[in-house]
């Protein structure tokens, strides 16, 4: 089957598009609020990248999930602490995000070095700090490496052989 270098990027892409899941779970408030958000409530979720399992699924590795809230006036994100995961502002991760400040999106880099194997599935939970009534949505999509020990393995092919056969001669 012939490969064009060329497409690996684009191949990496719809890889990530149509194999690589992620589900956000709805925002849980205080138990004995009955769950109902209020303003100047704060509100947990959990955001689950799932990889694809065997036999096509490849190896994940500095996976980041970009996470974005659609309406700020009505409920910001709360970055994390930095033992649950890394956030920043760009992809690019240089500068980490305070921990407890609020925004409207973040990069949050998953823990356990990044990385996400195949078939498996890491949750990542986050707050959401409520500021006023209405309808604000949570999203996230995902933004990986393929591990590249997965697409260019170091199996070596079977060597050709022959016996040699050696007689004594004839005097």
């Amino acid at each position: 089957m012939p490969i064009d270098l060329i497409d690996i990027p684009a191949a990496v892409a719809d890889y990530l598009d149509n194999q690589v899941k992620t589900a956000v779970s709805p925002v849980i408030g205080n138990p004995s609020e009955k769950g109902v958000l209020t303003p100047g409530q704060n509100g947990t979720f959990t955001v689950t990248v799932t990889n694809r399992g065997m036999p096509d699924g490849v190896r994940l590795t500095n996976v980041t999930c970009h996470v974005k809230i659609s309406d700020e006036s009505i409920a910001q994100l709360i970055v994390p602490d930095a033992v649950t995961a890394q956030s920043y502002d760009t992809l690019a991760g240089i500068t980490p995000l305070q921990p407890g400040s609020k925004r409207a999106a973040m990069f949050v880099r998953l823990p356990a070095g990044a990385m996400l194997d195949v078939g498996e599935s890491q949750p990542l939970q986050i707050e959401v700090h409520c500021r006023d009534q209405g309808d604000a949505k949570i999203t996230c999509h995902v933004h990986a490496d393929i591990d590249q020990s997965d697409l260019f393995p170091t199996s070596q092919n079977p060597n050709g052989e022959q016996t040699v056969s050696v007689s004594r001669g004839v005097l």
